[in-house]
């Protein structure tokens, strides 16, 4: 979706200072929270004094560090601090009322809802703590002058800044070609058994996300073969902005059922008119599928079809000035300023549509233990299914025109 964005809009003689709060953010930012159950009366962080806070100082520890010692300049010396082994502990801690609150990263959350699958709904953040943290620039600059390049688009589970380090939880390639104007879409499954770049090790894709966007792109590069020229980072917000801004999108569901992430909103089966969240809850669903993510990554790049074809509409075209002044902000990407004005150019030079095509990478679950994030914990994850990685790469080649 913010490809298209770029693509289908913009005036030259503004895009330069305009696309600069796009491209050029090269930190991320690492949000220490501290967190409630979701039925205590505590609201602020001065009402847990002579309370007990839970932590898990075996990871995260120079982050957690720094955030400890601004939560103890605000509490007194009363406040007990826990220490936990492992996550599962330190959840469970919550639940059990052996501490009130927990300090956590957000980019750990995952771990709290391996054994508590409803942790966002059943708790609330009450206090965070933000430590930005530059990082590197890994683009491959100049990758759009001919037209063929390869993004990497990664979707991470929180709402607020898209700069918060978070896990990976929607994983997509897409592969463009402006000259022959096709488009390929590559799934991959958020549990997939990768080796994670820059650890040499195995664990689910979506944890690649807690060490880092760079470390997400360059692991599903190694996986596919393939150089990720660029990448795209958005989160819950990105979504629920741009749909809310577009006036809602059109999606077709294949049963009824009431999201497990927001049980308020009903999705019929058929063509469904969907607001922000509702698409939200359509793309983050499994639960209601047999195949579970499986069925989840189809939704997700269904909501990205729905978002182009109404960003290619006349009535959105005719007032693009006011839609990227309201999207603005909700999604980064490291291109640069200078490629996205080549891109730009080169679309508005030739406004043709583009043919869009799907492919996902398949495999089969498994639950099992030795993960590099949680080793001790016995965990879900999609053992890859290698034809059908071999089978994207050469899908990815027919697109780039390179044929192998």
């Amino acid at each position: 979706m913010s490809i298209v964005l770029i693509l289908v809009s913009i005036e030259i003689n503004r895009g330069i200072t305009f696309i600069d709060g796009f491209s050029s953010t090269y930190y991320e930012i690492n949000a220490i929270s501290v967190i409630v159950l979701n039925n205590s009366d505590y609201e602020k962080l001065n009402e847990l004094e002579g309370k007990s806070l839970g932590i898990n100082q075996n990871e995260d520890q120079e982050n957690l560090t720094n955030a400890l010692t601004d939560i103890r300049e605000q509490l007194n010396s009363d406040t007990e601090y826990k220490d936990y082994n492992d996550w599962n502990s330190l959840a469970d801690s919550l639940y059990n009322s052996d501490c009130d609150a927990i300090v956590v990263n957000e980019a750990y959350r995952s771990m709290l809802e391996e054994n508590h699958q409803d942790f966002d709904t059943e708790t609330k953040v009450i206090y965070q703590f933000e430590i930005k943290t530059e990082t590197e620039n890994i683009a491959n600059d100049g990758a759009i002058n001919d037209g063929v390049f390869d993004i990497c688009i990664t979707g991470i589970d929180t709402y607020g800044p898209v700069s918060t380090r978070s896990r990976s939880d929607v994983n997509m390639v897409m592969t463009v070609n402006m000259n022959t104007h096709k488009i390929l879409l590559t799934g991959i499954p958020r549990d997939y058994y990768v080796t994670l770049d820059s650890k040499g090790a195995k664990d689910k894709l979506t944890h690649s996300g807690i060490y880092g966007v760079n470390e997400t792109v360059n692991t599903i590069g190694n996986l596919l073969e393939t150089e990720m020229d660029y990448y795209y980072r958005i989160n819950f917000s990105s979504l629920v902005n741009v749909v809310d801004v577009l006036g809602g999108i059109d999606v077709y569901s294949d049963k009824t059922f009431v999201p497990h992430t927001n049980k308020s909103i009903t999705i019929q089966e058929g063509i469904n008119h969907m607001d922000g969240e509702m698409s939200l809850a359509f793309s983050r669903e499994r639960y209601a599928y047999e195949s579970g993510d499986n069925h989840r990554i189809k939704n997700q790049q269904d909501v990205m079809k729905a978002i182009i074809n109404k960003l290619l509409t006349p009535s959105v075209l005719s007032n693009y000035q006011e839609v990227l002044e309201k999207v603005e902000g909700t999604f980064e990407t490291n291109m640069s300023s200078d490629d996205i004005m080549s891109l730009i150019k080169k679309q508005l030079s030739d406004m043709q549509g583009y043919e869009i095509e799907n492919q996902y990478l398949g495999g089969s679950g498994k639950r099992m233990s030795g993960g590099y994030s949680m080793p001790n914990s016995n965990l879900y994850y999609m053992i890859p299914d290698q034809d059908t990685i071999d089978s994207a790469i050469v899908k990815i080649r027919e697109t780039e025109g390179t044929g192998n």
